[in-house]
C-alpha cells in the first residue's frame, strides 16, 4: 500500500533540477527516490551531482536491516550508501 501511495501522482512531488539548485531531504522520514536521466554527451554539459551525508550524534538509530546498506545504524556512525567498486570522491570536473 505504501509503495502504491508513493507512486500516486496526485500526492507525490516531482522536481527538476537546474544548475545551482540544492535539495535537502531526510531520507528516513520521507519516501525519497530518483528517476532515470540521460546525461549530455558534451563534457561541459554533463551532470555533476554532489551528495553530503549527515548523521548528527543525536539522530535516531536505524533498524538493524539498514546495516548492509549504510554500513552502520547508530547515530553519528553512518557512511551513506556504499557501492562496491566505486571510490568515495567528489571530482570538480566530470569525467
Amino acid at each position: 500500500m505504501i509503495h502504491d501511495l508513493a507512486l500516486d501522482d496526485r500526492i507525490n512531488l516531482k522536481t527538476s533540477f537546474q544548475p545551482g539548485d540544492i535539495q535537502l531531504v531526510h531520507n528516513h522520514t520521507i519516501f525519497h527516490a530518483r528517476t532515470a536521466y540521460e546525461d549530455w554527451e558534451e563534457i561541459d554539459k554533463k551532470r555533476h551531482l554532489l551528495r553530503l551525508w549527515l548523521c548528527p550524534p543525536d539522530a535516531r538509530e536505524l533498524p538493524i536491516q539498514f546495516t548492509g546498506r549504510y554500513g552502520g545504524i547508530s547515530a553519528g556512525n553512518r557512511g551513506g550508501i556504499v557501492v562496491p567498486g566505486v571510490p568515495d570522491r567528489a571530482p570538480l570536473d566530470p569525467e
